[in-house]
């Protein structure tokens, strides 16, 4: 069907070429969409802005290709559960105390608390990971001056 503009001209180049380019963009879009579970995209290295792309479409310059299955793993079946231990400490004059992860176990962090607040010449000399073998922590150590309370550790 040829369209007439108001000048009498028919304008059925233009209605070809809107076909033309919807096709094109379908064909496109079938491309980049193949059967496979892979995404293929290219990314600007400056932005970080991303196109997804055929496979076989070669990236511009200033670009990067980049493919990632859509299938994204679950991750572990079972959780990490991290455990909270905790033990009394009290140092009249001065000492240590080590809170050791069950074997096997690593150290992700600790600390202490005091069991009283207002004491005077209560001092935390120092509340650091102790390291067990390879150098992976495996417990939390606290060296303490007058001071009573509670040392902690997480281990996952």
């Amino acid at each position: 069907m040829a369209v007439k503009s108001s000048s009498g001209r028919t304008i059925a180049a233009l209605t070809v070429g809107v076909l033309a380019g919807s096709l094109f963009a379908a064909g496109g879009i079938a491309a980049a969409s193949s059967d496979s579970d892979v995404i293929h995209a290219c990314v600007r290295n400056r932005s970080g802005d991303v196109r997804i792309v055929a496979e076989t479409t070669t990236c511009r310059t200033g670009e990067r290709k980049l493919s990632w299955n859509e299938n994204l793993s679950q991750g572990p079946a079972d959780p990490v559960k991290p455990r909270v231990l905790a033990a009394d400490f009290n140092f009249p004059g001065g000492g240590h105390k080590f809170l050791y992860c069950p074997d096997g176990k690593t150290a992700t962090g600790g600390g202490f608390l005091f069991d009283e607040l207002g004491e005077t010449g209560r001092e935390i000399i120092a509340s650091v990971p102790s390291a067990g073998k390879e150098d992976t922590p495996n417990g939390w150590l606290v060296i303490a001056r007058k001071a009573r309370g509670k040392i902690y550790v997480v281990c996952v």
